[in-house]
């Protein structure tokens, strides 16, 4: 698993990069992201985060290979989706 926070530009608002949340008792849940109007559930999650009962991470799709990453580059997160 990748830094987001060590990537070089990483697209956060990027339509196709597919996010996704795990809970303290290792359950995943998929926090969609497709257009705009996604963008209440993508702050709900980021509340979460932010609260420590989640981690997000994020799979980052490319032309040969998909890359997975943690999103711990929360005010980068936060600008991208213009929470903060």
């Amino acid at each position: 698993m990748r830094s987001a926070k060590e990537a070089t530009n990483f697209p956060y608002s990027m339509s196709t990069v597919c996010y996704f949340e795990v809970d303290k008792n290792d359950h995943v849940s998929q926090v969609y992201h497709k257009n705009k109007s996604d963008r209440p559930k993508l702050l709900e999650a980021y509340h979460r985060v932010i609260n420590k009962t989640t981690t997000l991470h994020a799979v980052w799709p490319g032309n040969w290979s998909s890359d997975l990453f943690i999103i711990d580059d929360l005010d980068a997160f936060a600008k991208a989706f213009n929470f903060i």
